[in-house]
């Protein structure tokens, strides 16, 4: 019981620790207070989609379900910040040419990107250590829910509420 409690706790920890980290490098890199609050919204989902998947299969938190939660944040951010760097750094001034020029530049990159990550994590799932099988459906789920949340929800709500005229930008 008190190692349970110490994995739930250092998962918890890890896991602010990585998202202030995120918030204060994607604010950094992006300069936009709207964005960044966008894109951290957009991992929050991606997060709590792959821990709804734990919960389904059933496990329990033990060390590599809790060092993989930290590990979530690293995967979930990644696809989101190639749009959103796109996105910002656009010379369009619309909202759906930001977005449209987005996709056409980073789309085939975030496409690559997830099918290579998404098939290392196929083949770990041959393995014969339980780790291995659990990492690759963290793996798998985490890059799956990442891609499909970054083309369309995060696509969306920069096509609906995306920063214009350099709204929430910061000096």
């Amino acid at each position: 019981m008190p190692t349970e409690l110490a994995f739930v706790s250092s998962a918890f920890t890890g896991m602010a620790i990585a998202s202030v980290l995120c918030f204060i490098i994607l604010l950094i890199a992006i300069r936009n207070i709207i964005q960044t609050i966008i894109s951290l919204f957009c991992v929050a989902f991606c997060i709590t989609g792959v821990l709804s998947i734990e919960f389904m299969l059933g496990w329990e938190l033990g060390i590599s379900e809790s060092i993989s939660m930290v590990v979530l944040i690293g995967f979930s951010i990644d696809f989101i910040v190639h749009l959103a760097s796109d996105y910002m750094h656009s010379a369009h001034k619309s909202r759906h040419d930001k977005m449209k020029q987005a996709y056409e530049e980073m789309g085939v990159s975030i496409l690559s990107g997830f099918i290579t990550t998404f098939g290392s994590g196929v083949f770990l799932a041959g393995g014969y250590l339980i780790t291995f099988n659990k990492f690759a459906v963290l793996i798998t789920a985490t890059i799956s829910i990442s891609f499909v949340v970054s083309i369309f929800l995060f696509g969306a709500m920069m096509h609906t509420v995306g920063p214009e005229d350099g709204f929430g930008n910061i000096c």
